[in-house]
């Protein structure tokens, strides 16, 4: 059975609570207008195939459409001019479908690999009518923000997720219509490589060859390429079904990296810093003002919180983060640890031992001695005369963030 996967959950529900945005795209006429501009342009700059004389083309329609429960469904089929670029693409009214070819698809696929392609692009509606058509309106509304040049990184990113997610859940469609994964990746290499005659257990291999060699589906500094993945995870579907499903998160998500990170994991490192500046800020020793005030200027409501204690949730994700969110960390230690000139080395010491509680002490002794420009030697010296000076400090009961 398709189902969205949970991504497309998590980016709908997301926008669902920004009532105001949520109800401007889900208003039908926002959407038909575009549609209809859309249609336009398409009679304008392609060559629309005819039922009888095209009768193959529409034959594998009919079957995918069948086999998909779609089977009222309205589809015209183009060919794009005026390009050799490979591509398919669909556009949905709510009442009918255009599927439109772009260079030589119909000369490159062999039978089922043209049924995969039409498959995979129907997929997409069927998609968008799960959950009374609200992953389309997501789909519409993250694609807006991200198309805006003055939108953050983390906004790119999550349309780039929700989009290769969408692919994921259209190859499936594809596999379900021809129950077979052959055809759904040899016509996604053809697409890719304009290549005529592909192998797609070879391409299965050499998947399998660079998932190795980085040890895991996907690592800390390494991103896969999205036709691997999307082979990847047709794969790993087609052989664990549901149970798959983590594997493929992992695949496409992995660890977080600091110049990647979508939405929710933006969220999610915000939460965490928050959690590491009270852990930081609880002794009263360093609740100066000057450390107070830079605080403020990464949350304006914060407020030491004397509660505040280091579970191993926190020593685990700050442990096994990638190197460029340690790094983050580091950073932000060190700001503290400089912050308040008054406080002497007292704060470089809490900093450096605290770094040692959270599993980054590497990262953090390189920051210290890069941008302090210490010699091996006088890193050393550095850290154990602010550790001095932090060990002489003494510390009420209420002021330990250990559990």
């Amino acid at each position: 059975m398709l189902l969205p996967l949970p991504y497309h959950q998590k980016v709908k529900d997301h926008f669902k609570l920004q009532s105001k945005t949520w109800e401007y795209f889900a208003i039908p006429k926002n959407k038909e207008t575009q549609l209809e501009e859309f249609k336009t342009e398409l009679l304008k700059n392609t060559y629309k195939f005819d039922p009888v004389a095209d009768a193959p083309i529409y034959e594998k329609v009919k079957i995918a459409l069948e086999r998909m429960d779609m089977p009222n469904l309205p589809v015209t089929v183009f060919q794009a001019q005026h390009t050799d670029e490979l591509n398919a693409s669909i556009a949905y009214t709510g009442t009918e479908a255009s599927i439109v070819f772009s260079g030589p698809i119909l000369r490159l696929m062999e039978e089922d690999e043209l049924l995969a392609i039409l498959a995979h692009e129907l997929s997409h509606i069927k998609l968008y009518s799960l959950l009374n058509g609200e992953l389309e309106v997501a789909d519409r509304i993250i694609s807006a923000i991200a198309n805006n040049y003055h939108s953050e990184a983390c906004y790119y990113e999550t349309a780039r997720l929700f989009r290769l997610y969408t692919e994921i859940f259209c190859d499936r469609g594809a596999f379900t219509v021809l129950q077979k994964t052959d055809p759904v990746i040899s016509s996604l290499i053809k697409v890719s490589t304009g290549l005529d005659k592909v192998n797609a257990s070879s391409y299965l291999n050499q998947a399998d060859e660079i998932f190795e060699k980085e040890g895991s589906l996907k690592t800390a500094g390494f991103s896969h390429p999205e036709n691997f993945i999307r082979a990847k995870a047709i794969q790993l579907w087609q052989e664990k079904g549901s149970e798959a499903e983590t594997d493929i998160i992992r695949m496409i998500e992995g660890v977080p990296n600091l110049d990647q990170l979508d939405i929710f994991q933006q969220m999610e490192l915000s939460r965490l810093t928050k959690q590491l500046l009270s852990l930081l800020l609880k002794p009263k020793w360093m609740q100066s003002t000057l450390l107070l005030s830079q605080a403020t200027q990464f949350f304006p409501d914060f407020v030491p919180d004397p509660s505040a204690l280091l579970s191993e949730t926190i020593i685990t994700q700050t442990g096994n983060a990638h190197t460029s969110i340690k790094e983050y960390i580091g950073y932000l230690l060190l700001d503290f640890a400089l912050a308040d000139p008054a406080l002497e080395n007292i704060p470089a010491g809490w900093t450096l031992q605290f770094a040692e509680d959270i599993r980054i002490k590497d990262e953090y002794d390189a920051i210290v001695k890069k941008e302090m420009k210490l010699s091996e030697k006088k890193l050393q010296q550095y850290k154990q005369k602010s550790l001095a000076a932090y060990y002489e400090v003494k510390e009420n009961e209420s002021e330990q963030i250990y559990e």
